[in-house]
């Protein structure tokens, strides 16, 4: 299969599971090298999109986005990081903006209180929707110094929205570019999806050519996963893509933008031209996450609550995280060993970054890349990575099959472990 499984992070939170006497002071040591993130999980949203799998809460009051907020500024007292050193912010979900402007103000409140920022001019990174991107909520990240603001748009056809369950119009997805163009901010993403049912390749190059005419810094193209769980899983569809089709449309998607001068950096990823810079390897940084479903990265422990999709197992484990007296007491997560933090370090270079450098590698592991993964070898071999100047990359064939090559660097262990999984059983 082409399409098994986008490797945004490793282990997968599925694999993730019951831990004890973990404390979190015991692992802010490793935040003493100045590689820090801070993230922000605002787990709501208007309504549930027909392939959203992620961890969020649709239709929610006010009352309980207070409390919540509550519950978040208690954890960053908890943590105690007012000392540490942070390089940048992002505050995702969920929708960001589906918070009142009052409670928005509250978020970047609690963010300023929670760490020390590396200067004034740190990149911070929100996310939001169509239908909750207002003139007065932008001025407000534009007031905390927002850098970069992602919008869903998905596709600019009615009916491939209606097919995803999406809750905005195409009017309104253009009204909050609009707005976000007139606001000024550093970087504008916009996202697509490819794979709709219905879609044809005719619409989802006039909804590209529309997204690049708003001149965004970056794009992202997704395909359509359907997964357990989701409105998608249980609408079947007669007009359901294929893989082949698929790639096909991937295919044209990434000449047209190339063609139109965005450079790609992954399988997803498009960053304008003008807009390009020094990538560094990634995979030693750490991030603190607040909030109910946001992953935290502190060296080899990565922790978060406990992962669910179902709207009733959501609610359940968000209320569990707002009446938790003690946030310090890590009790769900992974605790990575020598082995799987290589294939951690692989996947985030591999897939999302400029490759792998083998000087970078013999430094950080006192051991050869090749060596450790001979499976390299074999896709040198096969025309999906190459060797150039001791930096080993994928090639435009090993780029288009990331969700294929990814899965394959999963660890018995992992594998077994995300086979495994079920939503919690005290939710069922």
């Amino acid at each position: 299969m082409i399409y098994q499984q986008y490797m945004y992070s490793y282990p997968h939170k599925t694999a993730y599971h019951s831990l004890d006497g973990i404390v979190f002071q015991d692992y802010t040591s490793r935040l003493q090298t100045g590689d820090n993130s801070l993230y922000i999980q605002i787990p709501f949203c208007e309504s549930k999109c027909g392939y959203c799998n992620l961890f969020s809460v649709a239709g929610t009051q006010d009352k309980t986005v207070d409390a919540y907020l509550d519950a978040v500024e208690r954890q960053s007292i908890q943590y105690g990081l007012q000392g540490i050193s942070f390089r940048d912010l992002t505050i995702g979900g969920g929708t960001p903006l589906i918070l009142s402007e009052a409670q928005l103000e509250r978020v970047f409140a609690i963010a300023d209180r929670a760490v020390r920022w590396q200067g004034r001019n740190y990149p911070v990174v929100v996310e939001t929707s169509p239908n909750q991107t207002t003139r007065e909520k932008l001025a407000i990240l534009k007031a905390h110094h927002v850098s970069r603001v992602s919008l869903g748009v998905q596709s600019f056809r009615q009916e491939e929205l209606a097919e995803l369950n999406r809750h905005h119009t195409p009017a309104q997805a253009r009204k909050a570019i609009h707005l976000l163009k007139d606001a000024g901010f550093l970087c504008l993403n916009l996202d697509l999806i490819y794979g709709i049912p219905g879609q044809t390749p005719e619409s989802l190059l006039d909804s590209a050519r529309e997204a690049v005419s708003y001149q965004p810094e970056e794009l992202f193209v997704y395909p359509l996963y359907t997964k357990e769980g989701t409105w998608l899983a249980g609408k079947h569809s007669e007009r359901q893509i294929s893989q082949e089709q698929m790639l096909s449309m991937y295919r044209m998607i990434r000449n047209y933008l190339t063609g139109q001068g965005y450079v790609q950096h992954s399988m997803r990823r498009f960053v304008r031209g003008d807009q390009t810079g020094e990538e560094l390897s990634c995979g030693f940084g750490n991030t603190v996450s607040l909030g109910c479903g946001g992953r935290s990265y502190l060296g080899e422990l990565h922790f978060c609550t406990p992962y669910a999709v179902k709207q009733a197992h959501c609610r359940s484990i968000l209320g569990q995280y707002m009446q938790t007296a003690d946030y310090t007491r890590i009790r769900h997560g992974y605790l990575l060993d020598a082995g799987e933090t290589k294939r951690h370090y692989v996947i985030k270079n591999l897939f999302f970054h400029r490759g792998i450098s083998l000087s970078e590698y013999l430094e950080a592991f006192s051991s050869d890349l090749m060596d450790d993964f001979p499976v390299l070898i074999q896709w040198e071999n096969q025309g999906y990575g190459f060797l150039r100047e001791g930096r080993y990359q994928l090639t435009e064939t090993g780029m288009e099959r990331s969700d294929a090559l990814g899965p394959c660097l999963i660890s018995e262990a992992v594998a077994e472990r995300m086979e495994a999984w079920q939503e919690p059983a005290e939710m069922r």
